[in-house]
């Protein structure tokens, strides 16, 4: 073989990285995934929100930014609303407050050995790459546990993809709830970059909401307090399954 040609073999832009094995994927994803990323500090994201309620007849969408401050609190800011009142106070604003001040029930119920049971299931394709996909089981019938997969990236570990049904109903209104959340790597943090939420209740009927988020350029320091169309990303897609039926 030629030295030019073994040289330019053995340079490292000219080796993919190797990937794990699926147990070695998952043993990294729970390593990182409870520490605060300090990549993520300064963060700022445009947002997107459409929501519906269905039976109602009524719908709606937000947009502005979210921001993620050095300690890691999320704030929302220039936040800008069209559509139906009831949309946005019942189903919109709602999730907004969850997700910049989350309950000590969400907090305790992260995904970790304490809480589930990992059954490693399959090597899927998610946007033409491969991923391992493990079942998520809970250990306990508890507010805020799911049941569903958790997809990996095969090289990294990183998370693709999380889904579930809970497993308990956070109210008495509600009779099942289903949500599917991708990831995006943005300056070396892993954030959500689509969340899909499908809640059936018991009053308003269906509530569907679907969350985009979309890295801005530049990130000024974020300070302040305060919490105030699908594109198809993989063809294994458990958002377009049914939700749990029966009453």
């Amino acid at each position: 073989m030629p030295e030019s040609v073994a040289l330019v073999l053995l340079l490292p832009g000219f080796c993919r990285a190797q990937p794990l094995a699926p147990w070695e994927a998952l043993d990294r994803y729970l390593a990182r995934s409870h520490d605060w990323q300090p990549g993520c500090a300064d963060s700022v994201f445009a947002l997107r929100i459409d929501a519906s309620l269905a039976k109602l007849r009524k719908q709606g969408s937000m947009s502005g930014l979210r921001l993620i401050s050095q300690a890691g609190q999320v704030v929302y800011r220039g936040l800008r609303f069209t559509g139906d009142d009831l949309v946005k106070t019942a189903v919109i604003a709602r999730f907004l407050t969850n997700d910049a001040e989350p309950s000590k029930q969400a907090t305790g119920a992260g995904v970790t050995r304490q809480n589930y049971s990992f059954v490693y299931d399959r090597a899927a394709d998610y946007n033409g790459e491969i991923a391992y996909v493990f079942r998520l089981e809970p250990k306990c019938k508890r507010i805020g546990l799911f049941k569903g997969e958790l997809w990996l990236d095969k090289s990294t570990g990183a998370p693709l993809r999380l889904w579930g049904d809970l497993v308990k109903s956070p109210s008495i209104f509600i009779r099942s709830f289903r949500f599917v959340q991708d990831y995006q790597d943005v300056h070396q943090c892993t954030v959500p970059l689509r969340l899909l939420l499908t809640v059936r209740t018991r009053i308003a009927g269906e509530a569907k909401m679907a969350v985009w988020l979309h890295s801005v350029e530049g990130r000024p320091t974020v300070t302040g307090t305060g919490a105030c169309g699908s594109e198809s990303v993989t063809s294994e897609d458990p958002a377009c399954r049914s939700t749990q039926e029966g009453d």
